[in-house]
């Protein structure tokens, strides 16, 4: 018989899985919010809300109130650049930098073949029809940068 109730151990597996969370750590974070019910609830309607209130934008898969983001939405940026990302997070580090102007595409993850992430499993395509339509043009500085760190 385990010393741990199921629904509790269930709840750890859970945490665990979430990036850096081990075992140890997510039973603490579970162990807190059963011994705090009001923090429990409170993140019970945040999870509920975000759930229900953001969307993945549309177009770039950005993160947004609406089914296009703030950013696609923002026309002082529509002026043809295109910066690929792996990640809504490395969207986010980008912005916070301030140096990019242009718009973004999140491709959700990278080519990992160990791990049976083809091109099929990132958003190639729509990244193709939106070079396509959007007239996007080619930064040249940024190219010869890039290739000659190959």
């Amino acid at each position: 018989m385990s010393l741990i109730p199921l629904p509790f151990e269930r709840l750890i597996k859970h945490l665990a899985r979430l990036p850096g969370l081990g075992p140890r750590s997510a039973q603490r974070v579970a162990l807190h919010l059963l011994t705090n019910p009001l923090v429990m609830a409170d993140v019970m309607r945040t999870l509920s809300d975000v759930g229900s209130q953001l969307h993945v934008c549309e177009q770039c898969g950005n993160l947004g109130i609406a089914t296009v983001c703030h950013l696609c939405s923002d026309a002082a940026r529509a002026n043809g650049h295109i910066c690929v990302v792996e990640g809504v997070d490395d969207l986010w580090a980008l912005e916070r930098s301030g140096g990019f102007k242009g718009r973004y595409h999140v491709l959700g993850g990278v080519l990992n073949a160990l791990e049976g992430i083809g091109p099929e499993k990132l958003k190639l395509d729509s990244l193709v029809h939106r070079v396509r339509n959007e007239a996007v043009t080619e930064d040249r500085k940024s190219t010869r940068l890039n290739s000659s760190h190959r």
